[in-house]
């Protein structure tokens, strides 16, 4: 039977036969892509630990803003929508702590458990045998605000700094933060 496609012999000596075939190519490139992989892999030095100190001034600012919201909230005479966003302030902010404490945990490659995380915080107790001093007095909404604006401030200049999931976290609770002061406890009432 006829074939369809004429073909042409070609000599031994040709330009064509010299040529590299479109399957030598590829497996040509995949060697290099192999090669330069190995090459990465064993040259340089090992990745260095990201560095978790810069979180720690965060993760403090975050517990701070929390018990100083919930303080504030408690105050006798509090108007009921202003405990309520104070209450959403400290919840948020929990929140926060405890996601910069994963991701510290993460960084440095330990997995914290929720009960060394509460140890940690609930391991002082007052002697039985002296009186408790009065507690403080609560914080005016005032105190809360600027403790919201430098915590803001600060995850703001630490964005700039961090990259990836980090950087998203710290933006995150820039935004939260700004949000808090400007809308949530503006000096007129709280929008929530």
């Amino acid at each position: 039977m006829p074939r369809a496609v004429p073909t042409t012999e070609r000599p031994a000596n040709s330009l064509a036969s010299k040529t590299a075939s479109r399957r030598s190519v590829l497996v040509g490139g995949a060697a290099l892509a192999a090669l330069g992989v190995v090459v990465s892999a064993c040259g340089g030095s090992a990745p260095e630990q990201p560095e978790v100190e810069e979180l720690l001034s965060p993760l403090e600012q975050a517990r701070h803003d929390s018990a100083l919201a919930t303080a504030a909230a408690a105050a006798i005479g509090m108007a009921p929508q202003t405990a309520a966003a104070l209450g959403v302030v400290a919840s948020q902010r929990t929140s926060h702590a405890r996601a910069l404490a994963t991701e510290i945990a993460r960084a440095a490659g330990k997995l914290v458990s929720e009960t060394s995380r509460t140890s940690e915080t609930s391991s002082s107790s007052p002697s039985s045998t002296e009186p408790a001093p009065p507690p403080p007095p609560p914080p005016p909404v005032s105190d809360v605000i600027d403790s919201l604006r430098k915590s803001a401030e600060d995850a703001s200049r630490l964005v700039t700094t961090s990259s990836g999931y980090r950087a998203g976290l710290l933006a995150s609770i820039a935004a939260s933060c700004t949000s808090s002061y400007l809308v949530a406890l503006v000096p007129g009432g709280p929008s929530i």
